[in-house]
């Protein structure tokens, strides 16, 4: 995973994911869009081009982040969905849900990728959305704490 600025989008923080995201990835992938976020001054753009396996438990992930983004008065938008994260988000019902964009066709000439340790952010605590039902659903690293659900089923997770 790569994080990096891109000055032709003041204050956006570019999060570029490649590769395979799948379960055991969840608690760094929080983390990591976590610290990205509380850095940049009006939001990130994830780049999922290059992402060769999409766990549909990934999805919550993405869910959290919106939540934290919107909470904070940040925006969070999905650039370049590779073929299998668009079917993901597509048959879990949450496409719809987030801003989507093309990518650029190629990266400033002067950024430079920067690295967030996840390790040094903790993960946000889990917060309950108000009229959202209780699921059984717990997250990798969160010693079975339940999540509430949206009307789709799909669990929020810790926002």
């Amino acid at each position: 995973m790569t994080i990096h600025s891109d000055p032709r989008t003041e204050g956006i923080v570019v999060v570029v994911l490649r590769g395979e995201i799948d379960y055991g990835c969840e608690e760094m992938l929080l983390r990591s869009l976590t610290s990205a976020l509380n850095s940049s001054a009006r939001g990130i753009a994830i780049d999922l081009s290059k992402v060769s396996f999409w766990a549909c438990s990934s999805v919550k992930v993405l869910l959290a982040t919106r939540e934290l983004a919107q909470r904070h008065g940040k925006t969070m938008s999905l650039r370049a969905l590779s073929p299998i994260v668009r079917r993901v988000l597509e048959l879990s019902g949450s496409l719809h849900l987030f801003t989507t964009e093309a990518a650029p066709a190629s990266p400033h000439p002067g950024w430079r990728p920067a690295t967030v340790a996840p390790s040094q952010t903790p993960a946000p605590a889990p917060v309950p959305v108000p009229g959202a039902r209780a699921s059984a659903y717990s997250s990798a690293g969160s010693a079975g704490t339940s999540f509430p659900s949206d009307s789709t089923g799909v669990p929020v997770g810790p926002a």
